[in-house]
């Protein structure tokens, strides 16, 4: 990993990023509004189509792909608050879409999987998120796309990797 570039370092002329005259060029405002218009977007929809919030498919995304997972693994993934998380997963649970079980090694801790009512209705809303993100990337070629994911995944492990070192992050 490359030491990250000090602030007096960003107006030197060697810098990887373009120049920012106002908050609206900068790509963590970017990134934040690409993500803030798709939330506004993915939150009606579906809660209108599955009565679910983003937040509660986000949960039921990360718990079937990494099934069975502790809460705090969730968390780590997410980055969501503890409280929030709880409450979500409170939800989930009552709803009869997520079971918790003691985990072998410590009962005071959970696992969390997905009942088969959640992995029915987990299936039905992957599939509207695959219609979803492929509206989001129409204007892409394939190529374009896959260049795109694979930068992003760059960038976010870069980032990961300070806040570790930052101790922000596990």
């Amino acid at each position: 990993m490359q030491a990250s570039a000090g602030i007096e370092d960003c107006e030197d002329g060697m810098s990887v990023h373009p120049p920012i005259g106002t908050i609206l060029d900068a790509l963590t405002f970017r990134l934040a509004r690409l993500a803030a218009v798709n939330h506004h977007t993915g939150s009606a929809r579906f809660r209108e189509a599955f009565g679910l919030s983003l937040n509660e498919w986000r949960v039921m995304g990360v718990v079937n792909a990494l099934s069975p997972v502790t809460f705090g693994r969730i968390r780590d993934v997410l980055l969501m608050d503890k409280g929030q998380l709880s409450r979500v997963v409170k939800q989930l649970t009552a709803r009869g879409v997520l079971r918790s079980t003691p985990t072998p090694k410590d009962a005071r801790a959970v696992e969390l999987s997905l009942t088969e009512v959640g992995s029915e209705l987990h299936d039905e809303v992957l599939k509207i998120t695959a219609l979803r993100n492929e509206v989001v990337v129409e204007t892409l070629t394939r190529e374009e796309c896959q260049e795109f994911m694979r930068i992003l995944q760059k960038i976010t492990a870069h980032n990961e990797q300070l806040s570790e070192l930052a101790g922000l992050l596990k």
